[in-house]
C-alpha cells in the first residue's frame, strides 16, 4: 500500500530521530561512566515524557536531567541553542517544554559540538563521535533569570502570541536581548509543528551563570584547521 509521501518522510524522519538519540545515548553512558557520576538512564516513557533522560544521584540527592541534542547539526559548532515557548500539535498551540509545569526536569544537559570523526557524516555508531560538548543549565536559574530582565512567562507567551498573529517567521528580536550577544525569538516555519523558540547564546548562559561547562572538548577536526 503506498502512503502518502509526505507521511512517509515524516515517519522516516522521525524514525532516523529516534535511531541516533539511541547511538547518542549509549555514548553519553560511557561519558559518563568515565566521569566516574552515578546516574540511571530513564526508560519509563511516561518519566521521559515529564522531561526526564537520566537521573544523576550525587550522595543523597537526584537530579532530574533533560538532555537536548543538536542533532540535526552535526560536524558544526553552534554558538546558540533554543528554547521551546510554543507548538502545534493536532491543530492546537501546546505550552512548550520551557514553561511546562508538568516537566519535572531540573537540569537541561545541552549538547552541541558533536562532531564525527574524519569523513564522516551520518551517525550510525557511538563509535563515530570525535568530540561532543555539553553545557549544563539549571532550569530555576534560567527561569528567574529571565523573569528577573522582565522575560517571564507571561512576557514570552505575549510575544509568542503576536508573533504568531504576524506570522512572523525568522528571528525576532525583543528589547530584553541583545540579538548579537543574548538571544532573540525564533519562529519556524519549516517544521509541521511551527515551534516558537527562544533562542539564548550559550556564552550568555554562562556569563549569567544558570549554565555551566559540563563538557567541553574542541575536536581534533577544528584544530587541524
Amino acid at each position: 500500500m503506498q502512503g502518502n509521501p509526505k507521511e512517509d518522510k515524516s515517519m522516516h524522519d522521525f524514525k532516523s530521530d529516534l535511531s541516533q538519540e539511541a547511538v547518542l545515548s549509549e555514548y553519553l553512558d560511557k561519558l559518563y561512566t568515565g566521569k566516574g557520576i552515578d546516574f540511571n538512564r530513564v526508560s519509563d516513557l511516561n518519566k521521559q515524557h515529564q522531561g526526564i533522560d537520566i537521573i544523576i544521584q550525587i550522595k543523597a540527592d537526584e537530579y532530574l536531567i533533560d538532555e537536548k541534542a543538536q542533532l540535526h547539526y552535526l560536524n558544526n559548532d553552534l554558538p546558540t541553542f533554543t528554547f521551546e515557548l510554543s507548538y502545534f500539535k493536532n491543530n492546537r498551540l501546546k505550552k512548550g517544554w520551557l514553561f511546562d509545569e508538568k516537566k519535572l526536569t531540573q537540569y537541561y544537559f545541552l549538547i552541541t559540538g558533536i562532531f564525527l570523526k574524519k569523513g564522516k557524516t551520518k551517525l550510525s555508531s557511538s563509535n563515530d563521535i570525535d568530540k561532543i560538548k555539553i553545557t549544563s543549565v539549571n532550569r530555576s536559574k534560567l527561569i528567574e533569570h529571565l523573569s528577573s530582565i522582565n522575560l517571564g512567562e507571561e512576557k514570552l507567551l505575549g510575544y509568542d502570541k503576536e508573533l504568531r498573529k504576524t506570522d512572523s517567521f525568522g528571528k525576532n528580536t525583543v528589547p530584553e536581548l541583545n540579538p548579537n550577544s543574548e538571544g532573540l525569538i525564533f519562529l519556524t516555519k519549516q517544521l509541521t509543528e511551527k515551534p516558537m523558540n527562544l533562542q539564548l547564546r550559550l556564552e550568555y548562559l554562562i556569563k549569567t551563570k544558570v549554565a555551566k561547562k559540563f563538557h567541553y572538548v574542541v575536536p581534533t577536526s577544528v584544530i587541524r584547521k
